[in-house]
């Protein structure tokens, strides 16, 4: 019997880069003299840039142009990473297990392929992933399917039959769509009403997830 794909999201469910650039983006907001507002960070969770671009833009215009501010804050995040990127609890193990026996493992995150593999190479977890698809590579983002769908094909599989695993409700839109069997960890951000209606699986961690998915062994 063919083993089923396994896709994961990136930031926020393999690394804990979420809680960096939230930090990063309070940090530069009170470099601007502006409140610190972690509501719209949070609110931009899971979204493609230009639509998280248009919230910032809107929050930081009494004091800065979104150029301006995106630089400060990149800067932030860019020192951080370079300290160490930390991995969520559970997803070195998960990525091992999935490794040992055979399971082919991709990728499909909003953030660019290679910026993406950057982290990943970093965090020490790339070489257990085949393929990175990042959003540079769609023309739709989530919480279009095609991210899942292209994550799927490009480990030679039809998202039906593969398994992704997300933290945001927007990503998680994205695989449920793609008719791949989805896991949600939620992250900084708890599903909503709307999300949990979907009838996907949530659980507190990626462990227990691949558990609940036949995917390792308690």
């Amino acid at each position: 019997m063919k083993r089923p794909g396994v896709i994961f999201d990136m930031d926020g469910l393999l690394l804990d880069t979420e809680r960096i650039c939230l930090e990063a983006f309070v940090q530069t907001r009170r470099a601007f003299s502006l409140p610190e507002s972690p509501e719209v960070y949070l609110s931009c969770v899971g979204l493609h840039a230009s639509a998280c671009s248009e919230i910032i833009a809107q929050s930081v215009r009494e004091k800065a142009t979104l150029k301006e501010f995106n630089r400060a804050w990149d800067a932030r995040i860019e020192a951080a990473m370079r300290r160490g990127i930390p991995v969520k609890p559970g997803a070195l193990d998960v990525l091992e297990t999935l490794s040992g026996h055979g399971y082919p493992v991709a990728v499909a995150t909003s953030t660019r392929t290679e910026t993406a593999a950057q982290r990943l190479e970093a965090s020490g977890l790339l070489k257990y992933i085949q393929t990175v698809v990042g959003g540079d590579h769609v023309t739709r983002p989530k919480p279009d399917p095609e991210a899942y769908i292209a994550a799927a094909a490009s480990l030679g599989y039809n998202a039906e039959d593969c398994i992704a695993f997300e933290d945001t409700d927007t990503g998680v839109r994205a695989a449920v769509a793609s008719g791949a069997r989805t896991v949600q960890v939620p992250d900084l951000v708890p599903p909503s009403a709307d999300v949990i209606a979907l009838g996907h699986l949530i659980v507190p961690n990626l462990i227990e997830g691949a558990v609940s998915m036949g995917l390792m062994t308690d």
